[in-house]
């Protein structure tokens, strides 16, 4: 095992892979069954296995997000991904099983908050456990609000399929729903994680979160007091590297926390907890995690093209070639010519790799970014935030002035943006957040961006997921205009 830690967020209670099929009247209700501590712990594990799972975070989730960028070119049944002329029916099932467990997962955090207000515990423990099922609601909401637009809100357990109500709330009250949860995480979490429990989040966790939620909203100046409260923690700094396989100290499969890591959804190579997404990165044959090559990447591109080889991240996230399992040097083939190989483990399934949801460099470039966003022009120290990311990628120690610096000389907010927006596709490159950047910059921006790279005219329909049409069948609030355009 590669993890004690991952061993506190296996399923004591599973949810059924059908969360609304009725409940036999001979089992416990939720109303009766949470009596101690232990018990809420147990339905708090239930939220992270759907979160973990392969429809959701696993799998589907950074797969769809990955394809749909300027550097990476999906594969297989998922070419409609990189097409942006919107889903064809198989990758419209993959949305709607992301859509189905994220909502899973929020349904397991309010039995949660409902059943921890009857528990007889102390009542900073209660809002610690409440808090923590909050931060997971909201980051599920997050991620529905950003690829499906407004969703229903729902806050209350839901048990049955007669019970699955509500309108497609408006972007603005799904943001305040998230904004709500994590100022009370953020309150109520603790400081720190104890040991063992690795992959638990805590108050500066919820506090980065917040500062993301902020940048893409705009509000500039919340996002970067948010992101200065976690830098000026003191809790967490840069792994630093003089290689390119030193970045195995913060993606490495054997790892089980890092300085860096603020929260991840960890993952073990055990089958049933392993992360499925790393074989969409790799070949069957190949030295690392058995995959099905399913992204790949040209030099023509230009975040591929004037990436410089001095950054070390260029050799550690791509490859060309690879010595297969029978020793024979194999070269991709010469219209796929470059893989990713970020996220890697031993040839087997699953990996042991975690998914590295928020992490110290993100702190620090949210900060960066939204300095200058709220001065209007980048200052000292947003350039410093800045030249810590990018010096550690060349090798350089990331707190010491380094020949590779960025300076103000000539920056305005426009260009000094386009700086650490740049940093960001190289520093979170495969992380599933790209897809994400290119929308705060604004549909016409994005849609330039993925004309002259990709040389493909983004339908409007592309920008959000569909509704499931078992969404759209089942909730009475729903009518076929709720349906995003173009499904």
């Amino acid at each position: 095992m590669k993890k004690i830690a991952i061993l506190f967020l296996t399923l004591l209670f599973t949810s059924c892979e059908g969360l609304l099929e009725e409940v036999p009247t001979d089992r416990l209700s939720q109303e009766n069954f949470y009596k101690s501590k232990e018990d809420l712990i147990a339905a708090l594990n239930a939220v992270y296995a759907q979160v973990r799972g392969a429809n959701s975070y696993g799998t589907n989730y950074p797969a769809q997000l990955n394809g749909m960028t300027d550097y990476c070119i999906s594969r297989g049944t998922q070419i409609p991904v990189s097409e942006f002329q919107g889903l064809d029916g198989t990758n419209i099932g993959r949305t709607d099983a992301i859509w189905r467990d994220l909502f899973q997962s929020i349904n397991s955090s309010n039995i949660v908050i409902q059943a921890v207000k009857a528990v007889n515990i102390t009542e900073a423990e209660k809002n610690a456990i409440e808090a923590e099922a909050r931060f997971l609601r909201a980051l599920n909401y997050y991620n529905l609000v950003r690829n499906y637009g407004g969703v229903p809100l729902r806050t209350t357990p839901i048990g049955e399929v007669s019970q699955v109500r509500g309108k497609r709330a408006s972007v603005d009250e799904v943001y305040k729903l998230i904004t709500d949860d994590l100022q009370y995480a953020e309150t109520n979490l603790p400081k720190t994680v104890t040991s063992g429990q690795a992959g638990r989040p805590t108050q500066f966790a919820a506090k980065l979160l917040l500062a993301s939620v902020y940048l893409t909203r705009e509000n500039w100046a919340l996002a970067r007091d948010k992101a200065d409260e976690v830098i000026k923690s003191g809790l967490y700094s840069l792994v630093e590297v003089k290689t390119s396989d030193d970045f195995e100290k913060l993606y490495g499969a054997d790892l089980t926390t890092t300085s860096e890591e603020v929260f991840y959804i960890k993952y073990a190579r055990i089958t049933g907890q392993g992360w499925g997404y790393p074989s969409y990165q790799h070949p069957a044959d190949g030295p690392y995690t058995t995959g099905v090559r399913a992204h790949f990447t040209l030099p023509t591109l230009p975040l591929i093209k004037n990436w410089s080889d001095k950054d070390l991240r260029k050799d550690y996230n791509l490859y060309s070639s690879y010595t297969n399992r029978s020793g024979r040097l194999t070269t991709f083939p010469t219209a796929e010519p470059i893989c990713f190989r970020k996220f890697r483990d031993t040839p087997a399934n699953p990996a042991g790799n975690d998914f590295p949801i928020l992490r110290y460099a993100e702190a620090l470039l949210i900060y960066a970014e939204a300095v200058s966003q709220a001065n209007n022009g980048p200052t000292a120290q947003a350039l410093e935030s800045l030249n810590k990311v990018h010096r550690r990628a060349y090798g350089y120690p990331s707190g010491a002035v380094s020949p590779v610096d960025f300076t103000l000389e000539g920056q305005s907010a426009a260009s000094f943006r386009e700086l650490v927006m740049t940093e960001r596709a190289y520093e979170f490159m495969m992380e599933a957040s790209r897809w994400y950047d290119l929308k705060r910059l604004g549909v016409a921006k994005l849609k330039e961006i993925i004309k002259t790279a990709r040389g493909k005219d983004v339908k409007d329909a592309h920008l959000f997921w569909p509704i499931p049409k078992q969404e759209m069948d089942n909730n009475p609030d729903l009518t076929p205009a709720d349906q995003n355009p173009g499904y």
